[in-house]
């Protein structure tokens, strides 16, 4: 008797750690916050930043998204909104290890779990007002 090969997709093991997917945040528009639900987002990324999966997490999302623009992120993930992992990314290609005091480093920090410093921090939040600014 021959048994056809298993091709059910199944989440790895540490998924089932995550905050995200525990009562009560499992299936909670919470990780999906718009823009503008500043406080929504602020706290699924602290929630994110508790979970003891993060760094799986980060890990797993990266290699999701790798080469995605970030149109096609969507969601607070290993406790970075779309626009920081699509960023994090990009700086990760470009340079392994920057500066800290700059957006480079801020980014690389975010991306590998980190601690973010304060220089690294204030750069951060400096280059996406640029952004924000066209």
């Amino acid at each position: 008797m021959t048994h056809a090969p298993d091709t059910l997709v199944r989440p790895t093991e540490w998924v089932a750690n995550a905050v995200c997917a525990r009562p009560p945040y499992a299936g909670c528009d919470l990780w999906y916050a718009d823009k503008w639900k500043a406080a929504d987002r602020l706290l699924a990324i602290n929630l994110c930043r508790t979970c003891p999966v993060i760094d799986a997490c980060r890990a797993a999302t990266a290699k999701e998204e790798a080469g995605k623009s970030l149109k096609h992120r969507h969601g607070i993930r290993a406790g970075m909104t779309p626009r920081q992992r699509w960023l994090a990314e990009q700086t990760s290609s470009q340079e392994s290890r920057a500066a800290c005091g700059t957006a480079k480093a801020y980014y690389r920090h975010l991306q590998v779990g980190e601690p973010v410093d304060n220089a690294c921090q204030a750069a951060g939040d400096a280059y996406e007002q640029q952004l924000a600014q066209g």
